[in-house]
Order: C-alpha cells, then sequence, then structure tokens
C-alpha cells in the first residue's frame, strides 16, 4: 500500500482511539528497560494529539535526573535536539508541532536513547511509517544510540501494509501492547 493512503487509513482510526489502558502498559515497559535505566539523556518528541502522549516520559526522565531534549525543525530537511528543562518556552509550528524557542542543541549522537514516534510499526522488521516529511530517517541513519518506539494496537502491524523504501530506517525495539 502507498505510504500516503496507510497513512490516511491509520490517522482515522488514531481520532476515535482510547489507548490509555495501552499506553500505560507501554510506559512501564518503557521505564523498565535497560536502555532507558542505563539513559543519561533521552531524545523525545513534543507529541501531538494524534501520537503516544510524552509528557509523562518527559516527566519521568526529569525526575530521575536524565537530560531531556526535544526536536526542533531548522529546514526542510533537518531538525536538532535541544536540551527541555522546566524554563523551556515552547512555539507551535506550521505542522502543529510544539518546539522549543530557547535552549542549548547538541549532537545527536550524544543522546543515549532516542524514543522515535511514527505513525505505525511492524512487528517482522521493526519498521516503521513516519510522518512523511523523513526528519527521522535521516537521524537514524548513523545513529549510534538506543532507538525505542511505543506503540499501541492501533500502531502495530504483524506485517507493514505500507511500502518500506530503502531510505527508511528501523527502530531497535518496539514496545507493544499487541497487534492486529
Amino acid at each position: 500500500m502507498d505510504k500516503s493512503v496507510a497513512r490516511k487509513e491509520i490517522l482515522n482510526k488514531l481520532k476515535n482511539l482510547d489507548n490509555q489502558e495501552d499506553v500505560q502498559y507501554l510506559y512501564n515497559q518503557l521505564f523498565e528497560t535497560e536502555e532507558w535505566m542505563n539513559a543519561s539523556s533521552i531524545g523525545v518528541t513534543l507529541s501531538t494529539d494524534i501520537e503516544i502522549d510524552t509528557k509523562p516520559i518527559i516527566d519521568m526522565a526529569l525526575n530521575h535526573n536524565k537530560k531531556v531534549y526535544v526536536p526542533k525543525v531548522i529546514n526542510k530537511s533537518d531538525m536538532e535536539f535541544i536540551e527541555y528543562n522546566n524554563e523551556t518556552k515552547l512555539l507551535v509550528n506550521k505542522m502543529g508541532i510544539a518546539e522549543p524557542i530557547n535552549g542549548d542543541g547538541i549532537d545527536i549522537n550524544q543522546i543515549d536513547l532516542l524514543i522515535v514516534p511514527g505513525m505505525a510499526f511492524d512487528m517482522s522488521n521493526n519498521n516503521r511509517l513516519g510522518y512523511g516529511g523523513g526528519y527521522y530517517d535521516r537521524v537514524l541513519v548513523d545513529y549510534p544510540g538506543n532507538t525505542i518506539a511505543l506503540a499501541d494496537r492501533i500502531r502495530m502491524y504483524e506485517k507493514s501494509i505500507w511500502k518500506v523504501d530503502d531510505f527508511d530506517q528501523q527502530v531497535e525495539t518496539i514496545i507493544h501492547s499487541n497487534f492486529k
């Protein structure tokens, strides 16, 4: 299936999803991973309404004295990660994503763990269907740290229903509640 068709299909399902039980399970599983426990720095998005809420992840990281870095789009093909804390000022960009307007950037390779967003993931190859900008595919190409994605029952597929391209990057670990 074409990626844009898959995105529309998945987006329609996400709009009516009550996934609170799934999500709490995902958080608990994440916080018990070695990758989480060993990381002193976490890269994570500031979630939108259709994504798994990242606020509990950010709060847990900050409460455990982990540095948190969130992405900021700097042009059509690049983003940088900026340190996030309680003083960080945010602005919603034209894509509807909150981004920091102040704070120090960091080389992505210095972040221990990236929590990778996505519309969908597959169990067979750890493929991810992103939101169409390719930002994370470009970041993940040479990223040496650990990558984890969280997938509720709507986001998790046994096999990709979308076309996987050569430039698409997999995620090391997908924590999921169950799949179709």
